[in-house]
C-alpha cells in the first residue's frame, strides 16, 4: 500500500518543484546563468531552508535516534546549500547545488522522510505549522560575494555535509583542499 503524502509534505514538495523550475530556468542559457531566475531561486531556497530550520525542525518532539540523525544531516546540507548561495553563481556551483538538492529532497519527501514525521502530528498541530509556513517571510538578500573566503566556506560546508567537489573549482581560483597538486 502506497502511503499518501500529508499536507506538510505536499506544501513543501510543491515548493521543491517550484525551486526546481526556477533552477532550470536559470540554467536555460548554454554557458551563462540567467541572473533573475537564479536570484529568485536563491531567494526561494533561503526562505524554504528558513522554514525548515525555524518552524519544521523545532516542531519535532521526542525524536528517535534515527530522526535526530536525519535532522542533523538535513542541517548540515542546509549549511552547504546556503554557503553555495553566497558566491556569484557559476555552472559548477549550480551543479553542486543540484548534487545536494536531489538526495536532500528525497530525504524530506519520501514516505518515511522528514515531512512524514510532521504529518503524523495531531491535526491542530499540522494546521498550526501550515499557517506558520504560509506566513514565513522572504529573507533580505545580500549581494553575492566574490571573496575567496566565501568559496572556501562553501567547500568546507559541502565536505561537512558529506559532499565532495573533487578537483572541480567552484571559482576560477578556488579548489577543494588537497586537490591542488602544488600543495602535495
Amino acid at each position: 500500500m502506497i502511503k499518501k503524502p500529508g499536507p506538510i509534505a505536499l506544501v513543501m514538495a510543491q515548493d521543491h518543484a517550484r525551486l526546481d523550475r526556477l533552477m532550470e530556468e536559470a540554467l536555460d542559457a548554454r554557458e551563462s546563468i540567467r541572473a533573475e531566475p537564479f536570484w529568485d531561486f536563491r531567494q526561494g531556497l533561503l526562505r524554504h531552508i528558513g522554514i525548515e530550520e525555524t518552524i519544521l525542525l523545532p516542531a519535532l518532539k521526542n525524536p528517535s535516534p534515527e530522526l535526530k540523525a536525519l535532522a542533523a544531516q538535513l542541517r548540515l546540507e542546509h549549511g552547504a546549500l546556503t554557503n553555495l548561495l553566497v558566491p556569484e553563481p557559476t555552472q559548477e556551483i549550480a551543479a553542486a547545488l543540484r548534487r545536494i538538492l536531489e538526495p536532500h529532497n528525497l530525504k524530506e519527501e519520501s514516505a518515511d522522510g522528514f515531512y512524514s514525521f510532521l504529518d503524523a502530528r495531531p491535526k491542530e498541530e499540522i494546521e498550526n505549522l501550515l499557517l506558520k509556513i504560509s506566513q514565513a517571510p522572504e529573507l533580505p538578500l545580500r549581494p553575492y560575494s566574490q571573496r575567496p573566503e566565501a568559496f572556501k566556506a562553501a567547500l568546507r560546508a559541502m565536505q561537512r555535509a558529506g559532499y565532495e567537489m573533487g578537483t572541480v573549482p567552484i571559482s576560477p581560483n578556488t579548489q577543494a583542499p588537497g586537490s591542488n597538486p602544488e600543495e602535495a
